[in-house]
């Protein structure tokens, strides 16, 4: 029975769809007479649109797999990190999992790739999310415990490499924010208010507008002369807000003060926005180590924003002169000096305590201002430790094999703590590491002074001590 141009159109219409008997049969027979070298049975004009369908069926299967293998758009920033880990000549991984470890350490002493102005006297609000959100487990062991974890090392590490800088604490949850530590220098009071667990339950919808109103409500009286920075650690994708948040944004962006943010989540928009209008930085955390590093490069203080220029002011005009700031440097008392009143919490104390020289009052930690007449108060150890930011420690380069040959006089131990670096044998070049920044050799030279270092100690002196031993 001929096949009618029905069951051909219809082939023809979706290449995919199954033929019809009748259509199946035509062209089975015409393969077979092809095969043997005979004329086909089949009419030639069925034989021509039974051949349109299957090169049609063809091309789009084609472009199907295609397709399949190109992938979405968000794995090409998928990084299969299986794909770097190699065994050496024994069928270890020591040498790939050293070369990880060393890349890591090497990623965070890497000096910026331009001369950055940045400041030292530091304001910082850090904004922690306390919504039902935070109870998901996708962070070991949750999120809220996680996040309050590295919040108090991140309080820590922040009074460590800023001296002179203040931090305060909100908390946004039920729709509002909390404030639980107000701005200021005592590290002592903001490690215990994260550490009441009672205090900080997660529950209900956050409200970053009313925190970022909060937080900008501890900022907006300070001068411009200092940085002020608010750092929010968000893990819930809604947001519970009075009124329009973008005109909050318009404000922060207007006031000069800087939002950045660590989504724990996914990325939201409204997220992404205020920290581009205002200048900071945004994150989405991979995983528990990851969080930890987004969190603390806020540890390090920003690069200083350039002024808006008046399109008025004619190009040659001189720049404005710098703000200099008033500082003093108080009297300490002994611990056994007798109990007076203290100016900051309002009460009889004794033990160890400073006194303004200003205004005589009485405080009890350094560095602070002074509740009576507002006198920035700090150590003379402190404002030294605040200039590291300013003049960075110099890089250390890695050593290559070539290099170490070329050289005279080489030590054979490292400079900073003595331990002896690997002998220039073939066995030590196959075991070398071999990664981007890393020195196969194990050594790194200070381009100032030119002594060697092993990674230890390159770590050490650009995260801790910030002098270098060859230099100093």
């Amino acid at each position: 029975m001929p096949a009618r141009d029905s069951d051909y159109s219809a082939s023809d219409s979706d290449s995919d769809a199954p033929l019809p008997s009748s259509s199946r049969a035509v062209a089975a027979s015409s393969s077979r007479g092809a095969a043997a070298g005979a004329s086909a049975a089949a009419a030639p004009a069925g034989a021509a649109r039974g051949t349109r369908g299957a090169v049609a069926a063809g091309a789009k299967a084609k472009k199907k797999g295609k397709g399949k293998d190109a992938g979405y758009a968000w794995e090409a920033t998928f990084k299969r990190s299986w794909d770097a880990v190699r065994e050496d000549g024994e069928g270890g991984l020591e040498a790939t999992v050293r070369g990880m470890l060393e890349a890591g350490k090497r990623r965070r002493t890497r000096p910026p790739a331009y001369a950055v102005q940045r400041g030292i006297i530091r304001h910082l609000v850090l904004v922690l999310d306390l919504s039902e959100s935070m109870s998901e487990r996708d962070l070991r062991p949750n999120r809220h415990a996680l996040s309050l974890q590295y919040a108090r090392e991140f309080v820590t590490e922040y009074f460590d490499q800023n001296p002179i800088g203040q931090l305060g604490i909100i908390a946004t949850r039920d729709g509002i924010a909390e404030r639980l530590g107000l701005l200021g220098g005592n590290v002592v009071d903001h490690l215990a208010a994260l550490s009441n667990a009672r205090r900080l339950e997660p529950k209900g919808e956050p409200s970053l507008q009313n925190a970022l109103e909060m937080a900008r409500s501890s900022l907006a009286h300070l001068p411009a002369s200092s940085s002020r920075e608010i750092l929010v650690l968000f893990g819930s994708l809604t947001t519970c807000d009075p009124s329009n948040i973008h005109t909050t944004i318009d404000t922060l962006a207007e006031e000069r003060i800087r939002v950045s943010m660590v989504c724990l989540a996914a990325e939201v928009k409204v997220c992404k926005t205020v920290t581009v209008r205002t200048g900071g930085t945004f994150a989405v955390a991979l995983n528990e180590g990851h969080l930890r590093d987004v969190l603390f490069q806020s540890v390090a203080p920003p690069e200083i924003l350039a002024p808006k220029r008046n399109p008025a002011q004619a190009e040659d005009a001189a720049p404005d002169g710098g703000d200099l700031l008033c500082m003093a440097f108080p009297l300490r008392l002994p611990a056994a000096a007798p109990a007076s009143l203290c100016a900051c919490h309002g009460r009889i104390k004794s033990g160890t305590a400073f006194v303004c020289p200003r205004c005589e009052a009485k405080v009890c930690d350094v560095p602070t201002d002074c509740p009576i007449c507002g006198m920035t108060i700090v150590l003379s150890t402190h404002l030294a430790r605040s200039y590291h930011h300013l003049f960075p420690t110099p890089y250390y380069a890695p050593v290559e094999w070539d290099d170490l040959d070329a050289a005279e006089d080489v030590s054979p131990t490292c400079h900073g703590c003595s331990t002896p670096f690997a002998i220039d044998t073939p066995a030590a070049r196959a075991a070398a590491v071999s990664s981007e920044n890393v020195s196969p050799t194990g050594r790194y030279a200070c381009e100032a002074c030119g002594e060697h270092f092993c990674i230890e100690c390159d770590t050490f002196v650009h995260e801790t001590l910030h002098v270098c031993p060859g230099c100093a």
